[in-house]
């Protein structure tokens, strides 16, 4: 469904931003503005500052901005719909039906999922009660508290049992009213092969919930168990885990385990520990380290850096210490990068995992080891050339095969170290060498383009265009051009009684004469500096650089001016640019009197210096003189 700018605009003007934003963030009130810690970003001084009539939110530490929509969207991981919804629900503002069968089968499809989650939901609970009263859910919880799994843990991420035999769970669900088709679609059951009936598609494992960013269950992974007692080992052994199949609510290269319990602790420390399996992850959680999150039984993707993206800056991988582990980095950092995350490394010990060394040497091993993670790219560089040890020919392999690695760095400064990190890790000394043979292995591949960190995660709330990633930097605006333009957002009022035609033409920067009329059309349209309506406005306008857009995200949610203040120092601040004005044009007369002379014109440069002295005279009447 397609939504009008006059149903945004009212859903921006009903939701009161700083109730919302107060839901999750103690906000105090710092003269017209209110301040508080960020959610986005760890911090111990507040720098995150909310203006409740202009509806903005700006944080000044980690330059994330916006309003009501985006701080949902980045706050609870919703798309721009779903935050649209939301809000209008909460604002009680009624979104219009464009196409009557379009929102019949919208409805369906929410009615299904949300029957769908409920069985998932109902699954979770019987696998919860299964584990602490079925005979045999002894056995999953040995396995849990061989782990060294605390019950605070085990209940933290809702660690269940799945019943021997086979049609445990499809009995529960249908004495609850769930049919086996809707258990089918949840990936619970499966079709029995004669086509009478479903069996259980989890039996006799311990069960790990998988819940996606807003907590609804979506899938489970089961871990195998020793047969039950008098059972002999199964002829055909299966996975150690089996997971739920894709449908309707999981795909699994697209969620990571653990996310929702870690969503809080990510935003705060601005860093995702990343581990390789579920036990993993319980191990960090225990250690002190509660945001960790794991891949789903598959290779980490673009998409899972992406969903990462929306909580923190950094990741730090904590795989295997093997060959596997190794190739697990490689892969996964080209995929951070794209994404815009920084990725380190914090080597874990060969043969050992998180959860073996937590075990082995305590939760606080754990912690010191990932306090000592490296850069990704320095560690895969040291790695390779340890295996490739002194034979040329697999130097020349390793230093290839570091190709991929090495374009994925996006800063050129960094890129040049790492080339030499390179060059002397594999004792070469001719440095162009090195970087011929890494271009081989880059070959095809091109170099990811790190995103602007602070965008928004949605175009309609900020995400940079392609000309402004690329743009090159704008001069900086005069402070007193500055603080003009600032006058006329806090009191925008003056836009009736000092009209811009007058003082535009005072400008030097032309992203602040931008900024101005966008205002001037914002204030005509609605009749106040409305801050997401000027941001939009700002956003589609291509005279305005994104240091202007960054400044302006700033001074809408930091009020300098009230109204008499405003008018005070404009008056002030206008017959002051009118000077510097006249001062510029006459360093321009003076050069081509200059000229004229050195051209043998006398009579063009006694004409110029006539205008340098009227406007001499026009400084004078300026000044009082």
């Amino acid at each position: 469904m397609q939504f009008g700018p006059e149903k945004i605009a009212e859903i921006r003007d009903r939701v009161d931003i700083v109730s919302l934003i107060g839901d999750t963030v103690a906000l105090k009130r710092v003269g017209a503005q209110f301040r508080g810690l960020c959610p986005f970003h760890g911090e111990k001084t507040p720098s995150f500052y909310v203006h409740p009539g202009r509806q903005m939110f700006k944080c000044f530490g980690c330059q994330v901005a916006g309003d009501v929509i985006s701080f949902v969207m980045r706050s609870e991981g919703r798309t721009f719909p779903e935050a649209i919804r939301l809000l209008a629900e909460r604002a009680g503002v009624e979104l219009p039906v464009e196409d009557e069968r379009e929102e019949a089968a919208a409805r369906q499809a929410r009615q299904r999922r949300e029957r769908l989650l409920a069985v998932t939901d109902a699954a979770a609970g019987f696998y919860l009660r299964m584990l602490l009263e079925h005979p045999l859910g002894k056995m999953a919880l040995a396995e849990i508290e061989k782990r060294g799994v605390t019950e605070a843990t085990r209940t933290t991420y809702r660690l269940g049992y799945a019943p021997a035999g086979w049609d445990a769970l499809a009995r529960f669900l249908a004495q609850k009213g769930y049919s086996p088709r809707e258990a089918e679609e949840a990936g619970l059951l499966v079709p029995r092969r004669s086509g009478d009936g479903h069996y259980d598609r989890f039996r006799h494992r311990l069960m790990f919930p998988i819940a996606d960013v807003h907590g609804h269950i979506v899938a489970f992974s089961g871990r195998v168990l020793p047969p039950p007692p008098g059972e002999p080992e199964p002829a055909e052994q299966g996975g150690k885990y089996v997971n739920s199949p894709e449908g309707p609510l999981y795909h699994k290269g697209e969620l990571l385990f653990g996310i929702h319990e870690a969503r809080v602790p990510l935003r705060q420390q601005g860093v995702a520990v990343l581990c390789e399996g579920n036990f993993d992850v319980l191990a960090v959680h225990q250690a002190g380290l509660p945001h960790v999150v794991a891949p789903l039984g598959t290779a980490f993707t673009l998409a899972q850096a992406k969903l990462l993206r929306r909580y923190v800056q950094r990741v730090v991988l904590l795989f295997d210490g093997d060959a596997a582990g190794r190739k697990a980095i490689a892969a996964a950092f080209p995929l951070l990068s794209e994404a815009g995350l920084g990725a380190l490394v914090a080597p874990l010990p060969r043969g050992e995992d998180p959860d073996s060394l937590a075990r082995s040497r305590g939760p606080e091993a754990l912690g010191r080891l990932i306090s000592m993670a490296v850069p990704a790219a320095q560690h895969l560089i040291d790695a390779a050339a340890e295996q490739a040890g002194a034979d040329p020919a697999a130097k020349s392999a390793a230093i290839e095969g570091l190709g991929p690695v090495l374009s994925a760095v996006d800063n050129p400064v960094e890129r040049q170290l790492y080339l030499e990190r390179i060059a002397q890790a594999f004792g070469v000394g001719d440095v162009r060498v090195v970087e011929a043979q890494l271009r081989r292995g880059a070959r095809d591949k091109p170099r990811p383009r790190a995103p602007d960190p602070a965008a928004p995660p949605d175009p309609r709330a900020g995400d940079p265009t392609p000309s402004e990633a690329t743009s090159a930097p704008s001069t900086p605006a005069p402070a007193l051009e500055k603080d003009l333009v600032g006058a006329y957002l806090d009191a925008p009022g003056l836009l009736r009684t000092r009209p811009l035609e007058n003082v535009l033409p005072l400008l030097t920067s032309a992203d602040l004469r931008a900024i101005l009329r966008r205002l001037a059309d914002a204030y005509e349209s609605s009749g106040t500096a409305h801050g997401p309506l000027l941001m939009d406005l700002v956003r589609a306008d291509p005279g305005v650089s994104p240091r202007a857009r960054r400044w302006l995200e700033e001074r809408l949610v930091v009020q300098t001016f009230d109204d008499a203040s405003a008018e005070t120092f404009l008056r002030s601040a206008v017959t002051l640019l009118k000077k510097q004005s006249i001062e510029r044009e006459q360093q321009k007369l003076a050069r081509a009197v200059q000229a004229a002379l050195r051209e043998g014109d006398d009579a063009r440069a006694e004409e110029l210096m006539r205008l340098r002295g009227e406007l001499f005279q026009d400084a004078k009447k300026l000044l009082g003189s």
